[in-house]
């Protein structure tokens, strides 16, 4: 790995100063070129040796006599100074992951680093799948950068950077972009690239699923929201009393107004932000724009011992803190709630057990889904037993 982490660098060094080059060599040519027509008498080993100033003969003329000054100069600043040192500088883990990437044919790219990405990226890494990941947020992915995984960090949408991630030779592209502007930017940039590749891309509405599913995009569209609103659903049919949902997203709109339709059933949704809700409240469904995340917070707008099911859907990993607190608390006191806490990582699964919670819309599960969707010769297709 070291050794083609060197190559690589060498590389992308030489590309990247090439114009120092080429001016490096111009120079050299009109001075072997002078001496060729100025020297009669000296045969081709005694110009070269002229032109990098080895040796002078006694009679040059002005321009020979500056091109012997010049020469020296631009030998030590452009070669030995400033291409040597570039050569020999520690390597910058973004400049030499994007380069692993360039080097990439057949692959699958993933556009946008979440949870749902987090999988697909170990899955290949697993079965030696070759992949690589754009992501605009150099933190987020410091660890694969580390790892020396093929990464381009960057903008998704500029061309630059799909080039870079050889999108015009991928296999296969997965989009887990919230951003739907985004998502279709780049689904429409990646399929001028590539006619033939196939696109999954992550969606919630239904007429942007459309848009995308249309020619000349022909993409594969999926939303994790409908995946886990199956389960809610589920734990949803036929229950009686109020039900509290606590989150700003899609799937946490969706699961308030899907309770929110069955009869007798009264809704309290506490959002925060309180934006992008794209149903009519009716008037079962009670909306108040606060982060609850304190038992005093939801008993100042209702009676706790009225509610039968409570979903926290909070998915920043830093209120997770919350989400255990407010579980604890409610489990506690009210033991005859139902409780639904949003995960993504299996591994906080036993954690929300404790509290007789059930976790929803992890990435394992979405993960599988998405399996089920893809092409046999996915890099992500279930392996056959």
């Amino acid at each position: 790995m070291n050794l083609l982490n060197t190559f690589i660098g060498i590389h992308l060094k030489l590309k990247q100063y090439r114009m120092q080059f080429v001016f490096f060599f111009l120079f050299w040519l009109i001075g072997f070129v002078y001496f060729l027509i100025t020297e009669f008498g000296y045969n081709l080993g005694q110009i070269f040796l002229f032109s990098i100033t080895i040796s002078v003969p006694s009679d040059v003329g002005n321009f020979g006599q500056f091109y012997v000054l010049v020469w020296p100069i631009l030998l030590e600043v452009i070669f030995f100074g400033f291409i040597m040192g570039e050569l020999f500088e520690r390597y910058n883990p973004v400049i030499t992951s994007r380069i692993l990437a360039s080097h990439k044919r057949n692959h699958t790219i993933i556009i946008g680093f979440h949870h749902l990405s987090e999988r697909i990226i170990e899955y290949c890494v697993e079965n030696k799948k070759q992949f690589c990941l754009i992501e605009d947020n150099e933190e987020a992915v410091e660890d694969l950068l580390n790892a020396k995984l093929p990464i381009v960090v960057g903008d998704a949408t500029e061309t630059t950077n799909l080039e870079s991630a050889n999108a015009k030779d991928a296999k296969e592209v997965f989009i887990n972009m919230n951003d739907v502007r985004v998502a279709i930017i780049c689904t429409e940039k990646i399929r001028k690239l590539n006619p033939d590749c196939r696109i999954y891309v992550r969606a919630f509405a239904d007429h942007v699923q459309e848009y995308l599913r249309e020619p000349p995009l022909n993409a594969f569209s999926f939303s994790t929201s409908e995946w886990a609103m199956e389960h809610i659903q589920d734990w949803t049919k036929n229950k009686k009393g109020g039900a509290i949902v606590i989150g700003r997203d899609n799937l946490t709109h969706r699961i308030a107004y899907h309770i929110s339709q069955q009869p007798g059933r009264q809704v309290y949704l506490f959002d925060d932000i309180n934006d992008d809700i794209p149903f009519v409240v009716n008037e079962q469904l009670h909306i108040f724009q606060e982060f609850a995340c304190h038992l005093s917070d939801l008993r100042a707008h209702l009676n706790l011992e009225d509610i039968t099911q409570v979903f926290i859907c909070w998915k920043r990993e830093s209120e997770f803190d919350e989400s255990i607190y407010l579980t604890s608390k409610l489990n506690l006191r009210y033991p005859h709630i139902e409780l639904f806490v949003r995960i993504f990582d299996e591994e906080l699964e036993d954690i929300i057990k404790k509290f007789k919670a059930k976790s929803f819309s992890t990435s394992k599960n979405a993960f599988k889904e998405l399996q089920k969707m893809v092409s046999k010769d996915s890099a992500i297709a279930p392996k056959l037993q």
